[in-house]
């Protein structure tokens, strides 16, 4: 990379260091449009990553993990910073699937077969929600005006 990319890249780590993330976000956009090879790409990719984590912008973050991963499929960051975004917008079963892939790179990791037993309660509740929903707000009011008016009589 230019010498320039690099400088860039280094006010880049500086701005996050300073919690300026929308400006290193820039720098590392600017990098990213420049740099050649695929090792800069992941990393820059995963710096922006980074980036909108700490803005809270999670569907974006997990956009760039997803770029991280079509670089190198087995990138175990990528998938596991996916897989926690995407519990953080609660698509359960896309980081279920995250996590089994990161159990098929290193079986013996505790920490994910922690996390896979987690992802399938909470893939368990969402489907019994879904399929035993709660009645609506509406449903729940005319319920409560029959009971009040059953009172009454």
């Amino acid at each position: 990379m230019a010498t320039a990319s690099f400088h860039k890249i280094e006010r880049a780590h500086q701005m996050y260091r300073e919690g300026r993330y929308d400006e290193a976000m820039s720098f590392y956009t600017e990098a990213l449009a420049v740099a050649k090879t695929k090792p800069q790409k992941i990393a820059l990719h995963s710096n922006r990553a980074a980036c909108y984590l700490k803005l809270h912008h999670f569907q974006k973050a997990a956009e760039e993990c997803t770029s991280v991963l079509e670089l190198d499929n087995k990138h175990t960051g990528a998938l596991m910073l996916r897989a926690q975004t995407l519990v953080t917008l609660k698509e359960y079963n896309s980081a279920l699937f995250d996590v089994n892939q990161l159990i098929e790179l290193d079986p013996s990791s505790e920490v994910y077969h922690n996390l896979q037993a987690r992802l399938r309660t909470q893939v368990e509740r969402h489907l019994l929600r879904f399929l035993n929903p709660k009645p609506s707000w509406k449903k729940r009011k005319k319920n409560m005006s029959n009971l009040i008016q059953g009172r009454k009589k």
